[in-house]
């Protein structure tokens, strides 16, 4: 019997344009082979953050309060490198 873990992260968009293509395809790329559901919520909407679609209709703008949600194994890895890219505006390492 396997039990999955359950991660949330709070993080704000700090990037001036928003979540634009760049970012939400950082984000589908970060998440794409995690195996489990991740998704980011705004207000009362939810989006499949495996999908730079579905990221993009947030539309989210500069101060924008997000929360991601995984559900899986390593989880907690996963939410809390999403929350890095956040803290570093989506700029590589």
């Amino acid at each position: 019997m396997t039990s999955e873990t359950t991660s949330q992260r709070e993080v704000t968009v700090n990037l001036e344009n928003g979540l634009h293509m760049v970012p939400c395809s950082r984000i589908a790329e970060h998440v794409r082979d995690f195996v489990g559901e991740v998704s980011i919520h705004v207000e009362d909407r939810s989006v499949d953050a495996k999908s730079i679609f579905d990221l993009l209709t947030l539309r989210a703008p500069f101060g924008t309060v997000l929360m991601i949600e995984a559900v899986g194994k390593d989880s907690e890895d996963l939410v809390n490198g999403l929350a890095t890219l956040f803290e570093r505006n989506f700029e590589p390492e």
